[in-house]
């Protein structure tokens, strides 16, 4: 309570017109609470000791009536107001506001991590990601930054909205699930819609997806296209499954290399001509390369350093 809310509880007791929730408020200002209290109630060793005195006077009297317990107390708080202590009671302080922490989740490659954000919201990160968000969100808005790719289940709430910001493009949402892939290395920023609707946007343009739709940024002309799409074909990784429907042999590698934290080298880099249509359901890498190998005729591999793999001979389909 405030000086002023003390204030205006005397004044309707000595009118007589107090309610018994606002006598049990006032009750709390008994002599033990004042005399616990006396060190931050005044501001000199003269007002102490004249609080002391008072206290001491009322503690030693005990009042006959209720009445005297109420002009004893009356007089107390008149006394402690007088010299302007009742800014706030121990009852009510407000604790001092704290600062929002910046939270920082890395994957290395090879690696996965589900995270639950303050709001609730899951979100599974793919290998070589990093999601920045806060530790409370406040405001008006759920704001968190994405590079590389997760997938979101973001927890539903129409009054704050949930944005996604993955380099030049932001991803607007009340509750819905998606996946957002934003490799640097990528010439696009893709945003798969699975359920409920999400907004992306650049600074230029901006498209409305809903379930089995498609967002892409081109990050050379700046444009977004939509499509419709297999949202499945975009999701397996989240669920250890590696996917590939008619893929580049230079676009599997890559995925190859952030899935299981190894680097390929080519013997022959030209393997623009060769595709992979494929599935692998969280299997070892060697079973993978000797799968690649046995399909596409003339591939060879072998490992050159711990984790460097040369890819040699010639692809054909």
């Amino acid at each position: 309570m405030t000086e002023q809310d003390i204030k205006r509880l005397m004044k309707k007791y000595l009118e007589g017109t107090l309610t018994k929730r606002e006598e049990s408020l006032l009750e709390k200002f008994d002599s033990n609470l004042l005399k616990r209290n006396q060190k931050q109630a005044v501001q000199s060793d003269v007002q102490r000791r004249h609080i002391k005195r008072k206290l001491a006077k009322q503690i030693q009297q005990k009042p006959k009536s209720r009445a005297q317990k109420w002009l004893g107390m009356a007089a107390t708080l008149a006394l402690l107001l007088s010299v302007g202590y009742f800014t706030y009671n121990q009852f009510h302080q407000e604790p001092a506001p704290q600062p929002i922490v910046e939270m920082v989740k890395t994957t290395e490659w090879g690696k996965k991590m589900n995270i639950t954000l303050p709001d609730g919201t899951e979100v599974r990160l793919n290998s070589g990601s990093t999601l920045k968000f806060p530790d409370r969100f406040e405001g008006n808005t759920r704001e968190v930054e994405l590079i590389g790719e997760a997938f979101f289940n973001v927890t539903k709430n129409p009054n704050k909205p949930f944005i996604i910001t993955s380099g030049e493009v932001s991803t607007t949402v009340l509750g819905t699930s998606f996946n957002v892939n934003t490799y640097p290395e990528n010439q696009q920023i893709a945003v798969t819609v699975a359920t409920g609707k999400v907004k992306v946007a650049s600074k230029d343009a901006e498209v409305l997806l809903g379930p089995n739709e498609q967002g892409v940024f081109d990050k050379g002309t700046k444009r977004i296209s939509k499509e419709q799409t297999n949202v499945e074909a975009f999701l397996h990784w989240k669920n250890g499954v590696l996917h590939f429907e008619d893929v580049t042999l230079n676009k599997v590698m890559e995925s190859l290399e952030r899935w299981y934290g190894v680097s390929f080298v080519f013997e022959n880099p030209n393997f623009g001509g060769c595709h992979l249509t494929a599935s692998y359901d969280n299997e070892m890498l060697s079973a993978v390369l000797e799968s690649i190998i046995f399909t596409k005729k003339g591939l060879a591999y072998e490992y050159v350093g711990d984790k460097k793999i040369l890819i040699k001979g010639k692809c054909t389909d």
